[in-house]
């Protein structure tokens, strides 16, 4: 396979992750609650759920870049990627509840911030990239904090916590109820 510029997947990153994660939206539905698809898809209006909307197709980018960006080390890229992973959530969990403070819940506002946090997202993980060199010794914390997130997107898949984030926005119950 041959190799591709870091920084022209990163652009073209922001739409795979933007679109991929808003198609993601939509999948659990038309799977009609197929269990396994719920694990990497939305199953309620939680905003928790709606972090897999980014972590799914934040992984697949990482993944895609790691095979084809060869001029990248590959701890300094996971993490860059790990840290956009984490600036996205921060600016969606933050702007959602910011926004929320003064106007209802909004879909096109809700568009507009995960577009914000994408593109975020990808600014962080590209000047992490160009301007660091992590050692190899140091990759294993950001895999360890994504395996992590991973095993708890399962866990509260079954097993919802009773907290705000988790709370489905319309139905106000936890989980698929």
């Amino acid at each position: 396979m041959g190799r591709i510029s870091f920084f022209p997947l990163e652009v073209l990153g922001f739409f795979f992750v933007f679109f991929f994660g808003e198609l993601l939206h939509m999948v659990y539905g038309c799977s009609e609650g197929n269990a396994i698809v719920g694990l990497i898809s939305p199953v309620n209006e939680s905003i928790w759920e709606h972090l897999k909307m980014l972590f799914v197709p934040g992984l697949i980018l990482l993944a895609v870049e790691l095979f084809f960006c060869k001029e990248v080390p590959v701890p300094t890229l996971i993490v860059g990627k790990t840290l956009g992973i984490y600036v996205m959530y921060a600016t969606i969990l933050g702007g959602f509840y910011f926004y929320t403070l003064f106007i209802h819940h909004n879909l096109i506002v809700d568009i507009l911030l995960m577009a914000l946090a994408v593109a975020l997202g990808q600014i962080i993980s590209y000047n992490v990239v160009s301007k660091l060199n992590v050692s190899r010794a140091a990759e294993w914390i950001p895999l360890v904090i994504l395996i992590f997130l991973g095993a708890a997107f399962v866990l509260f898949r079954f097993i919802p916590a009773r907290w705000e984030p988790f709370r489905d926005s319309i139905a106000g119950g936890y989980g698929t109820n």
